[in-house]
């Protein structure tokens, strides 16, 4: 009996190392690390440097907890995509190269020299479930060498490795089922390092099974922000509580946030550009699509929603961007009509005249008789100062459509609008200054003919947008103190405005009246000398008669045109009485009984 104790006890001490080394768990979480883009005078070398040493330190201090991919394996993924082993990786390249080698974890950041200073800002990526996710910036400044860089970076990740195993283990009793000891590993964690975002997702995750508040969940989303202000994980948890807390600004707000983190989640940025356009709020939905198209460049699903967006919101300079870039692609964009139209049409609302130029330039080469694309030479001449030629292209549109009565204003329009009195260099010489105003009056004059057709229009509103630029013809000559060409304009347009009846004192036929008798009355005065003259000189009563007509119509306008400016009306009122005084000396001179 004793024998078969003894080797009984012998045998369990012979298997003792083995059930031991059985009972060893290799690590199966996979860490790369690679050098980080510099910045601040610092170089690629001491880069490179740097993270090879905290790459061979940390695997030393760590080996039973990760694999951090050795530099030889690195080196040889790389060379079979064509890079050098020691180039520096953007995000971008890091993370294919991460993907490739099947990790789960993976660095990101900058490193950069501020005098004898190091600094290295890393951001560690999860993308397998390691709990690793981390942000934090390491310094030494003493002296500042790549190989104390190195061995800092690695103490640091030391402390986020031990607390990531803590944190998968609270995923790990999470999904379990067993919440009590999953938020004690979540504690265990964050008593090592107390902002992992892992810990506090795990913790929200918990929350949320437990149907805890939404407030209680964001909270803990938000200290995972402490450990990583772009964890996607954490963004998008505390965007989907504030949806279930109806708060919807703030829910797209995170979202937002969301897709600046994870610019590579497509579906996430067209999801809350949809959301957007939903809500009518192209503004943000415009944003968030042009973040993607950074993000994908050749994507055509990505332009052509923003184009969509932009069409429907009326962000017509957007509307114009994608235009442009789109026939710079295709030329022959710009014999297509519907191209055409919509980008002379987002170059008018804009407004941008360069646009409108070139549009409507290559629309009349491909189709010169369109009376859409000639309306719109018109504008984009009026808008770049040239009148003549807008006008020889309303002459186009008025011989393919002669009762066009709106082209015709348009040319109305822009003679009258674009004709000025330049007094610049004239002094005060009467001679040149008389001239000038000629030369105004007979630019404004060419107008004449085009407005005949909106004068005799049965439809009030085209009488009116003839009335109103009449106005304008007459106003500016009374101005320029051309008065005796300003008369005839003001005097047919007070008969086209005249009251329909005794109650008609209001609107906007009331109110082109009153402004309209306020410069008649004054051209009237101060034009009447030659007039006056003539009358005496022939000694008719006819013509004696209707300068007193004129006279009373030139009161009546005057007393309504008062409240433009009284002082002016008092003293063309004065002069007024002075030419009634004379007239009765005229009557009773000429013998006159017919006034």
């Amino acid at each position: 009996m004793i024998s078969l104790r003894v080797a009984a006890a012998l045998a369990v001490i012979a298997t003792a190392p083995v059930e031991a080394q059985l009972a060893v768990t290799l690590p199966t979480e996979k860490l790369l690390l690679v050098p980080l883009p510099v910045t601040g005078g610092a170089d690629s070398a001491l880069s490179v440097r740097a993270m090879d040493v905290a790459r061979e330190r940390l695997s030393k201090l760590v080996a039973s907890k990760v694999i951090v991919i050795p530099k030889p394996k690195i080196c040889e993924a790389l060379s079979a995509s064509g890079f050098t082993c020691d180039g520096l990786m953007d995000d971008q390249q890091a993370r294919q190269l991460a993907r490739f080698l099947q990790v789960d974890a993976y660095d990101v950041g900058t490193l950069s020299r501020d005098g004898s200073a190091l600094a290295a800002r890393i951001r560690l990526l999860d993308i397998g479930g390691s709990g690793f996710a981390y942000a934090f910036t390491v310094r030494d400044g003493n002296p500042g060498g790549a190989e104390a860089l190195g061995e800092a970076i690695a103490q640091r990740l030391v402390t986020v490795i031990r607390a990531g195993e803590r944190a998968r283990e609270c995923e790990q009793r999470r999904q379990r089922g067993d919440f009590p000891r999953a938020l004690e590993s979540a504690r265990k964690a964050l008593e090592i390092e107390p902002s992992l975002p892992a810990a506090h997702l795990c913790t929200a995750t918990v929350y949320e099974a437990q149907r805890q508040p939404p407030d209680s969940i964001i909270a803990a989303a938000r200290r995972a922000l402490a450990g990583d202000s772009l964890n996607a994980r954490a963004l998008e948890t505390i965007a989907r509580q504030y949806q279930v807390k109806g708060d919807t600004t703030e829910a797209f707000r995170m979202f937002e946030r969301l897709v600046e983190a994870d610019p590579g989640n497509k579906s996430v940025g067209l999801g809350l550009a949809a959301q957007y356009q939903q809500r009518r709020d192209f503004q943000g939905a415009e944003r968030v699509l042009r973040r993607l198209v950074e993000r994908f460049p050749g994507d055509a699903q990505v332009s052509d929603r923003l184009y969509q967006v932009c069409l429907e919101g009326g962000r017509w300079r957007c509307v114009l961007e994608f235009v442009a870039l789109r026939v710079q692609r295709d030329s022959a964009l710009l014999g297509d009509t519907a191209t055409l139209k919509v980008a002379i049409g987002a170059a008018q609302q804009a407004p941008d005249t360069q646009a409108l130029d070139r549009y409507t330039v290559a629309a009349l080469r491909r189709y010169p008789n369109d009376p859409s694309f000639l309306k719109a030479r018109v504008a984009a001449l009026d808008w770049t100062g040239r009148p003549d030629s807008a006008v020889a292209v309303i002459r186009r549109l008025m011989a393919l459509r002669p009762g066009d009565v709106a082209a015709a204003l348009s040319a109305a329009k822009i003679i009258i609008e674009h004709a000025a009195y330049d007094t610049a260099g004239a002094g005060k010489d009467s001679v040149e200054l008389r001239r000038r105003r000629a030369e105004l009056a007979d630019r404004i004059e060419a107008a004449r003919p085009f407005l005949a057709a909106g004068r005799a229009s049965p439809d009030t509103a085209i009488r009116l947008n003839a009335a109103v630029l009449m106005l304008t013809a007459g106003s500016k000559l009374a101005q320029a103190q051309a008065y005796d060409r300003a008369y005839p304009w003001l005097d047919s347009l007070l008969t086209l405005v005249e009251p329909r009846t005794p109650a008609d004192t209001t609107g906007p036929r009331h109110q082109i009246r009153v402004n309209a008798s306020f410069w008649y009355g004054i051209a009237s005065i101060v034009s009447s000398g030659v007039p006056y003259r003539q009358m005496a000189q022939s000694k008719s009563c006819g013509e004696a008669k209707a300068f007193s007509d004129r006279l009373k119509r030139t009161r009546a306008a005057l007393e309504l045109g008062r409240r433009v400016h009284e002082a002016t009306v008092i003293q063309m009122l004065a002069a007024a009485k002075q030419y009634e005084a004379a007239m009765t000396s005229v009557r009773q001179a000429f013998k006159c009984t017919n006034f």
